[in-house]
Parts: structure tokens; sequence; C-alpha cells
């Protein structure tokens, strides 16, 4: 008998380090995939998660109205079938979101057509003692990386030409780092937020700095040959230096702790348009 596929976090990361790709995929936000947008709508629909305020919502099918990426056919739509009190199945999805709600990276989801499938299943996972068996709760999962999602390659070009003209001026793990701070944003994970910033910050700094000996120092170690080279503002540069100080304090941002952080998604979000902003004054000033 073929093994199953547990397609978990380690699963996950053994094919992102076999493919040489990230551990999360790049575009794994409502304003990057439309396939990932429509699933965390679905789940919201359903009340599973938070819905999509209605506003928002507008937003967003008005951004993907112009993509040609919104499917026109319900097979290839996003969707869960069953009924007002239990969603059965979980078609079309994407793998990051599933696994955010449900454990496993996947397209598809099937929950047991009844007690008696279910119970079967269940004996087949004890007896064959799995780690991670999807079978205690599912009847079927599909495994899905996002290299091997079916609108990837759609996405990757849809994003890929919409490139600014900032992207192409900062430095590539600047913009893949922005990308992750915005995914924090979208996830209302503010230490995350903070955490990211602090990174693009420090990246940035060695970027524009050029010194090869900074290759492997924290951002706090060379902050002030930072402000004594930088051609930002004082004013800039000190909020450089408080966004880098307030990472190094807060609990669940890059450091362990075990007290309870203190920052909200209101300051998120001002950390992460002030980071925005001074990473493009830096790039667009190195370049004059």
């Amino acid at each position: 008998m073929v093994p199953i596929i547990v397609p978990d976090s380690s699963w996950y990361r053994a094919k992102s380090t076999e493919a040489h790709a990230p551990f999360s995929c790049p575009y794994a936000n409502v304003h990057k995939c439309h396939r990932y947008y429509a699933s965390i709508y679905m789940l919201g629909k359903v009340k599973m998660i938070t819905s999509i305020s209605e506003d928002k919502k507008a937003n967003l099918d008005t951004f993907w109205a112009g993509s040609n990426l919104v499917p026109v056919i319900a097979e290839e739509d996003t969707g869960i079938r069953g009924s007002e009190y239990k969603s059965n199945s979980f078609f079309n999805f994407c793998p990051e979101v599933t696994f955010t709600y449900f454990g496993y990276y996947a397209n598809y989801l099937a929950r047991y057509a009844d007690e008696i499938d279910e119970g079967s299943g269940q004996r087949i996972a004890e007896r064959e003692s799995v780690k991670n068996d999807w079978r205690y709760d599912w009847a079927s999962v599909i495994a899905c990386h996002f290299l091997d999602c079916s609108v990837y390659s759609q996405v990757d070009d849809f994003n890929s030409k919409k490139v600014s003209k900032f992207d192409q001026l900062a430095h590539s793990n600047v913009v893949v780092l922005i990308g992750r701070m915005e995914q924090c944003l979208e996830s209302n994970d503010p230490s995350g937020v903070l955490h990211a910033a602090s990174n693009i910050l420090e990246t940035m700094a060695k970027d524009i700095l050029g010194d090869e000996k900074l290759a492997n120092k924290t951002l706090g170690s060379f902050i002030e040959k930072f402000k004594k080279e930088s051609a930002l503002p004082q004013e800039i540069k000190n909020a450089v230096e408080s966004i880098y100080n307030l990472r190094n304090k807060m609990p669940l941002s890059g450091h362990g702790n075990t007290e309870t952080p203190n920052i909200n998604m209101q300051d998120a979000i001002v950390i992460a348009a002030t980071t925005k902003f001074v990473v493009e004054i830096e790039y667009r000033i190195k370049k004059i």
C-alpha cells in the first residue's frame, strides 16, 4: 500500500528545501493572489473565521476585476460544499490558508460522509500510526505546495508585471521582507510586523553603507555609523533607531521572552508605513 502524504509543516519545509524555495508562498496576500483572497473570504462566509468587511470586500473585488485572475467557471473557483450547519469539503483552496486554519497544506479537504466512514478511517489511522495523520478528521486531503498550486504561475506573472520602479531600486532581500511585513499586517500580527520592519531596516542599512564587514552585524552595533553616513534627514534616522530599539524590547518580535507584547495593530500600521517611507527615501536618494 502506498503511504499517505501528510502535508504538515515538516513536509512543506522539505518540499521547499528540495526546490530551493521559500518556506511560505511569497504571494499569500489578499492583494497579491486572488485564490488566497477567495479562500479567506469563503471561510468568513461560512463563519469559520471573522468575515471580511463589506467595504474591504468591495475594494478587493474591484482590484481583482481587471486582473484576469478571477475564475469564470465554478469548477475553477474556490468553494465550500456542505449544509448550513456543517461544511463538508473545501476545494481549490490556497494551501497557505488551509495550513493556517486546518493544519495541513492542501488544495482540497473533505470530511467523512458519515460516522461509519469516520470510524473506519480512524481505525486505519490508529493501526498505521502515521504522525499527524489527517484521517482522524478528514476522509480526503490533497497535499499542495505553493509551487504546485494550479494558479501559481499566473499569480507569479501577475505580480512580476506590476513590480514598481521602487522594487527595482531596492535590494531584493528588502523587497521580500516588505512582502513578509505585509503578510503580518494581513494576518493581524503586530509583533511580526515589528520583527519584519527591523529586518528591513537592518538589511537596507547594510546595503546602503556597502561595508562587507557589517554582513553579520546587527543594526544596533553599527547604528552610529549608519546615522553618520546615511543621507537621510536626522529625524528619519532617529525613527530607524527607534523602530530597531523597540524590536529589541518587544516580546515575540525576534527574541525569546515570556511576557505578553504590548503592541497593537494601530502601532503596527504606523511602523509598517514608516518603514516603507524610510526605505523609499533612502534608495531614491542613493540613486541620485
